[in-house]
Order: C-alpha cells, then structure tokens, then sequence
C-alpha cells in the first residue's frame, strides 16, 4: 500500500461505514402521520396497523389522522375503497408541501400482501427520509396536492376533478296526524336530494295516496285523504361520524279531500282544499356507506288556510294546526 493511497481508501471506508449507520440508525426524529381513510373496512384497518407496527419498529413517530398534520416529516396514504389496493408515500419538504414519493401497489396474489406492502412503504420512506437529511435530490420536484385533499386513485402532480353536486332520491313513509282529531295516516314518500355542498341538500318530497282516517259523529262519518309536495334545504352537520343530526325547512302545498256520508235525511258532500303549507324537521342520517343511508325525522307542519272538518254546524276535526309527522326514508346516492 502507497503513501498516497493510503488516506483515500480510509475516506472511501468512513464514507462507507456513516452511510451504514445513517440506514441502520433509527429514526426518532422523524415523524409521519397515517392518513385514516374516509370509509373504514376490516382490510383498511388490518393495513392501517401493518403500517403503524412497522414504522413504530424502525424508530418512526407515528400518529393516526383524518387529515395532514403540521409539523411532521411525512405521510402515509392509503389508496382504493372500500378496500386498499396501494399505499402513497408523501414527504413534507422545507416549504411545508406534500410531495408523492413512492406508490406502493399491493400483491393481491401474495401470501400476506399487508406485511409485504407495509415493509416496502417502510423501506421506501427510510431511503427518502436518509436522502432528504443528506440534501439530496428527491422525486417530484413540484408540490402535488396535499393527500387529505386529493381524489383517490389521481397521480401525483395532477389536480383531482372538482366534485360536481350529486343526486340522490329516497323511499320511504310518514305517519300524519293533526293535534285537533284526524289521524294518524301512513303516506308513502318520495324524496328527491341534490347536495350543492357536503352538508347543504335541496329537497322536494311528495307524499300521499295512502291510509284514510276515518272520522264519525253523530250526523254521518267522513273519509279524509291527505297529499303534500314540499321543496326546502336540509344541512346536515358533517361529524365524519356514521350518524349525521340533521335540520331542514320546506314550503309546499297540502290537499286535503274529505268524502262525507250524513244519515238520512242529509246528505254527504265530497270536498277539497287546497293549503299553503310549511314543514320544519328534526332527525338524524345513518350512512350505511357512501351510496346509502337510512333517514328518520319528525315534522312539525302549518297549513294556511287550515282545513276545518264540520258535521253540519259541529266541528270534527281539523288540519293544519299544526300536523305531527314521523318519516322514514331509505336514501341512494348513485
């Protein structure tokens, strides 16, 4: 061995022996944040907890989120619903921008695609993180969206599609009763809902064609039908929780149809009243999943002018002051 070569080939092994202990080293410093998906399923979870196992074993900080955090150093991604089908890598670079790294594609065919996919997530932002500190150079020079904002499955770089309002329409029933003697009556519902916004839903309802009360006294008895058609906006407050309260206000119209039979000598008449009508509501939204929930509220409704139910110069009954309802819905959004 020559003089001269001597220090150089003594600097080519230091350089060796810090890069080895950089890898191997763990890494308390850093911390990353797991992105929990919108829609949880036992794969996302069994995942979600490959992931924190691993990363926990290498000397990572791990938190499990809804949404990026500040002040970490990277994040974690899920891909696909319900069930995963990659895993995003994301590194915050000096700027605080989320920056894609890695997408690590699960083995549908292997043995334990979790473990596998978890390990390779893992390795991949070991060697970013290693790379980042030593100032080299990292992949995806330009900041992509942020990953609690991005649309899943959207490559790096690109912006996701603006959601346009979606459409939904719900089945179900309502029981109708008046607090001045008619009812109670089952109506069949129809709701259709368009959601301008994740909370804000515009509404129309029609109901009707169902059950008749019957009403007697001591001049005949009377057969009373009910149809209303409401349109109004319902906000539901967004908990990201499977139940949602909710709160509406509508403004429609009710038709009320009365089939009298008097005894004899009177006779019976057949009428009908149109009314101004206005419901407020109270309920709660079970999401079943992303497409479709079950809808239960009550209602309070007033109808101007109100409906008065007479036999001869008695009054019976009437409607409109106000009217109890409890409805039931069944709720697709395609």
């Amino acid at each position: 061995m020559t003089p001269e070569r001597f220090p150089v080939r003594w600097l080519q092994l230091a350089v060796c022996w810090s890069i080895g202990l950089l890898w191997g080293a763990p890494a308390l410093a850093h911390t990353v944040v797991l992105l929990r998906p919108t829609t949880q399923s036992a794969s996302t979870t069994e995942l979600l907890e490959r992931l924190r196992g691993e990363l926990l074993s290498v000397g990572f900080e791990v938190t499990v989120s809804d949404e990026p955090l500040s002040n970490v150093d990277a994040a974690v991604e899920l891909v696909g619903e319900p069930a995963p089908v990659a895993v995003d890598v994301w590194i915050v670079d000096r700027t605080q921008h989320f920056q894609r790294v890695a997408r690590v594609t699960l083995d549908a065919n292997a043995e334990n695609a979790f473990k596998g996919a978890a390990i390779r997530a893992s390795e991949v932002l070991r060697a970013r993180l290693v790379e980042k500190d030593m100032g080299g150079a990292r992949a995806n020079p330009v900041p992509a969206t942020p990953p609690a904002s991005r649309v899943p499955g959207t490559e790096a770089g690109t912006q996701p599609k603006e959601q346009t309002p979606r459409l939904g329409f719900e089945l179900g029933a309502s029981v109708l009763a008046s607090l001045d003697g008619i009812g109670p009556a089952l109506l069949p519902i129809i709701r259709f809902d368009w959601a301008i916004e994740p909370e804000l839903v515009l509404q129309a309802t029609l109901a009707g064609f169902g059950t008749r009360p019957n009403l007697e006294g001591t001049a005949g008895n009377a057969e009373v039908a009910m149809q209303y058609g409401l349109m109004g906006a319902c906000y539901r407050l967004d908990w990201k929780h499977r139940v949602r309260p909710l709160g509406a206000l509508s403004l429609g119209a009710l038709r009320t149809a009365v089939v009298g039979q008097a005894e004899p000598p009177r006779e019976g008449h057949s009428v009908a009243q149109w009314s101004v009508l206005l419901d407020a509501s109270l309920g709660a939204a079970l999401q079943l999943s992303r497409h479709y929930s079950v809808v239960l509220a009550g209602h309070a409704q007033l109808a101007q002018p109100y409906v008065a139910i007479r036999f001869g110069e008695q009054k019976i009954a009437s409607m409109g002051r106000p009217n109890l309802l409890l409805t039931l819905t069944f709720g697709a959004w395609p």
